[in-house]
Parts: C-alpha cells; sequence; structure tokens
C-alpha cells in the first residue's frame, strides 16, 4: 500500500520534539480552541499529503504553509483553506500562544493548524523527517550553471528504470527544496532533488534533509557575488553538498570547472570526474551540419544532447554518469532520454514569424549568458544571430564592469546584433560596442519587441536571456504579436 499522507498526529511530534510546535488549533464546540504542545491530546484522524505556500493552486490534501510574507500574509487565507479540508502550518512568530488565532468563526472538523514560531526551520523539520521514512536512490544536484537541465536529464534517464520524483520549476531553495521532499511517497523509487544556494551555510542547511547518495555539482562560476562575495565562497558553498554524501556514495565532479580540486578533496566517498581533456570521463561535443543534431561522445558510445549548446554537453555527461551510479544499463538510459522534456525558458526552441527564437530566459549569469550566445550562433538557419538581453543580477559592487565584459564576449559568440533592455543592461552594450559589435538599447520590454521585429527577418536566429529580475520571459508574447504585424 502507497504511503503518501503525513498524519497530523505524527506531524505534530516531530514538530515537538524538536521544540518548533508553538500550538495546535483544533475545531472546538464553541470555535477554535489552541492547545499548547505538552497538552495536546492526539489530533483527529487526518493528514496532509504534500505540501504548498499558494492558496490558490494546493493539490486537494496538501498542508497550507501560511508564512507572513513581505507583500502578503498567508494566514490570511487560512479560513478559506481550513474551509477547503486542509492542515495548516502557520507562522505564530509575532503572536502570543492561544491568543489572536489565524482562524475566526467555524472550523472543519477534522482539519488543524500547527503554529509555529519558526515556519521555515519547521517546514525542514517535516521534510527530513517525512523523506527518513523512505528507503530509495536520491540524486543531489547543485552548480551555479546547469543544475536544471542536469536534474531534468536524470530523472527523464530515471524515470525509464521505475518512478522517480523530481524537483519542480524553482523549488530548490530554503523553502523549495522541503516542499519537494514533502511530495515523496512509497512508490517512488528514485528521486532528483535540486539545491540552489546564494551563500555559503545554503546546502548545508539543505542537503542532509535529502540524504543523497549521489552529488553532482555540475559547475561553479560567477553568480551572486552580491551574497557569496566571491568565487572562493562559491566553491566552497557548492562543495557543502559532498559533506552529506555516504562513504557509499559517489560525487559526480565537473574536472574542467574552478574548484574542481578542492570538491575532490573534501569528498569522503567515491569521486567520477567528466570533463574535456583530463578526467575519468572525457566527452566531445559535436553537431552534424548547419543546425544538425548536436551529440556527444563518452567512453566510446555516442549519445544525443536533446537542447542546443556546447554547455548542455557538460550537463548530459553529468547526467549519464549519476544515471550510471544508480544502476541504470545503456539501453534503460537511452528510452528514457527519448522522453526528456526541458524546464520551461531553459534552452527552449521556438519558431516564431519564421524566426528561430531560442528561449533561456530563466536566469542569467556571465558564463550561462556567453555559452548562450555560442549556442545561438550554432542554430539552424543562415539569418543573423541577434541576442535580446535583460540584466545579470546579484553581481555586487563590479556589476556594470561583468556587463561590460559579457557584452565584449558576446562578439565571438557570434552575435550580430545585441539589444539591451533595461537600464541595468546597458553595460552589455556598452561592451558589445567597443569591441566592435552594433548594438541597440531599449528601456522596455515592449520598445525591444518593437525594435526586434523591425531589425530581423524570417530565417534569423534570436536568443532571449537574463535574470529572473529581467522577466525576460515577458518578452515572448511581445515578439510573437509585433512579428505578426511586421
Amino acid at each position: 500500500m502507497s504511503e503518501k499522507w503525513y498524519s497530523s498526529e505524527r506531524a505534530a511530534a516531530d514538530l515537538a520534539s524538536a521544540g518548533l510546535l508553538d500550538g495546535v488549533v483544533l475545531a472546538g464546540p464553541g470555535g477554535p480552541v489552541c492547545h499548547a504542545p505538552n497538552d495536546l491530546m492526539p489530533p483527529p484522524a487526518g493528514g496532509f499529503a504534500g505540501a504548498g505556500l499558494d492558496s490558490r493552486t494546493l493539490a486537494a490534501g496538501q498542508l497550507f504553509v501560511a508564512f507572513k510574507g513581505e507583500q502578503a500574509d498567508g494566514r490570511d487565507f487560512i479560513p478559506a483553506v481550513l474551509k477547503a479540508g486542509h492542515w495548516v502550518l502557520a507562522d505564530h512568530s509575532d503572536r502570543e500562544p492561544g491568543l489572536d488565532l489565524p482562524v475566526a468563526g467555524e472550523m472543519p472538523a477534522g482539519t488543524g493548524i500547527l503554529l509555529t514560531r519558526n515556519p521555515t526551520a519547521a517546514v525542514a523539520c517535516l521534510a527530513g523527517a517525512w523523506r527518513r521514512r523512505f528507503d530509495l536512490r536520491v540524486a543531489g544536484i547543485t552548480g551555479t550553471n546547469g543544475k536544471t537541465t542536469t536534474k531534468d536529464l536524470l530523472a527523464a534517464m530515471l524515470r525509464a528504470a521505475g518512478p522517480t520524483w523530481a524537483t519542480a520549476g524553482n523549488f530548490n531553495n530554503r523553502l523549495g527544496l522541503p516542499l519537494t521532499l514533502l511530495g515523496l511517497t512509497s512508490e517512488h523509487r528514485f528521486a532528483v532533488i535540486e539545491m540552489g544556494a546564494s551563500a555559503v551555510g545554503d546546502i548545508a542547511r539543505l542537503a542532509p534533509l535529502a540524504a543523497p547518495r549521489t552529488g553532482v555539482i555540475t559547475n561553479a562560476a560567477p553568480a551572486h557575488l552580491a551574497e557569496f562575495g566571491s568565487i572562493e565562497d562559491i566553491i566552497q558553498g557548492k562543495g557543502e553538498l559532498l559533506d552529506a554524501l555516504p562513504e557509499s556514495g559517489s560525487a559526480i565532479l565537473n574536472s574542467d570547472s574552478p574548484g574542481f580540486t578542492v570538491w575532490s578533496r573534501r569528498a569522503s566517498c567515491e569521486v567520477v570526474s567528466f570533463g574535456r581533456s583530463e578526467a575519468d570521463h572525457i566527452w566531445n561535443w559535436r553537431q552534424v551540419g548547419n543546425g544538425g543534431q548536436p551529440e556527444i561522445e563518452m567512453d566510446g558510445l555516442v549519445w544525443p544532447v536533446p537542447l542546443p549548446g556546447e554547455h548542455n554537453g557538460a550537463n548530459l555527461a553529468a547526467a549519464l554518469l549519476a544515471a550510471l551510479s544508480f544502476g541504470l544499463t545503456d539501453d534503460l538510459i537511452r528510452i528514457g532520454l527519448t522522453e526528456f522534456v526541458g524546464s520551461p525558458h531553459r534552452g527552449i526552441l521556438l519558431e516564431m514569424g519564421g524566426r528561430i527564437v531560442l528561449d533561456d530566459s530563466y536566469n542569467a549569469n556571465p558564463v550561462s549568458m556567453e555559452a548562450a550566445g555560442r549556442a545561438l550562433g550554432r542554430l539552424p538557419g543562415t539569418g543573423r544571430a541577434v541576442a535580446v538581453l535583460g540584466a545579470m543580477a546579484e553581481l555586487g559592487p563590479d556589476s556594470e564592469k561583468i556587463h561590460e565584459q559579457t557584452g565584449r564576449e558576446l562578439t565571438t559568440g557570434p552575435v550580430d546584433l545585441l539589444i539591451a533592455v533595461g537600464k541595468n543592461a546597458r553595460p552589455l552594450s556598452v561592451g558589445f560596442d567597443a569591441a566592435g559589435g552594433v548594438s541597440h538599447y531599449c528601456t522596455d520590454l515592449e520598445e525591444a519587441a518593437r525594435l526586434a521585429s523591425l531589425q530581423t527577418r524570417a530565417g534569423d536566429r534570436l536568443l532571449i536571456k537574463g535574470s529572473r529580475s529581467a522577466a525576460m520571459e515577458d518578452i515572448l508574447p511581445l515578439l510573437a504579436e509585433a512579428f505578426r504585424k511586421n
């Protein structure tokens, strides 16, 4: 029988044992009653299956995690969520035990509210306790670039061998990762958990919750420098994944990345390296003809790369080695690859108005921006290569200088025309022009879409990229409309 329900009684006990339960609100004859942890009778039968932060998108049976956020207070939605039959984990950090209950009026029997003064720690506690109930193989994936694509590739391979759970969207941080783990059930044989970090210590807190046996570090590159401070700290932060691996596990490491030697020494388990020259497994990327199928060769075998760009050859190599560490055969891996579906806005090819559009808009840093520029130049077609780029965020005090240098590097992409969008992206244009390129600067996405429609024609290739704060994905419908008109 599949185990997917986390009983309310067990959840309360797990939080109480960790000192994270402030009380439990249950239905009473005269209305909601708050029980202190030491006076709590076992909650009524029931519980939750999975968890979510958005009351509008909760699946049936999910726990609603009600945070007091900067833009909205999730506790305002508790009455409606309870009415729909959900259990709630509520932030109680600014309220007195038993007072100012986060619910008014009637409360459906069989529901309840777990109160905590530290909701982030409480979600992590529940996730860790839930993960420990299952005997399954877990892979943890981190790195500056490519972790989501590597996760998607590995998950596709593993699904050919059995039920596999994987991180969805950007649920890879201090809240997203625990929510991902709470979605596990006893039916799953494998899990692929992505781990993001903005500072040293982030992965040290996350990785033990997932308890991976295989760890993949795709690379280390300048990103989140405003928080990390230096590439050395990025290497330190990504390496925290290795501390969570058992001695019987495997660390899949990129020998071409800064930090490889540091990581190799840090790992207490088997190290399996991949790279372009000096590594246990050497891979070579190639593309047949103009815009033909990209592929890599590794260990005498040829594998199709389902996404454009040489950098995705490295992602595939990492995923292949992780799959092999799980015991998958080559045949199963190939079957899984045929079912691969990439995450939205991460290297997805679109056709718009006769143009080929490379939608890589989800995020950006200098290394990924340059890699995407090279991928743009190798897309099918003989038209011009046009990069429509937003700013790269969290680069610290040298952000303007880094943008200018990235603009210079993009001229070797080769990128024929650069359109920089937004004030913070303007240095990209400055650097591109200084290196002999031709660029335009637009203040907003609407202006950039109009300009792109006028500056391009059928057969041209466009790259859309920028950091999350640039919201470059919003230009896609604007481009489609502008191309239709022109």
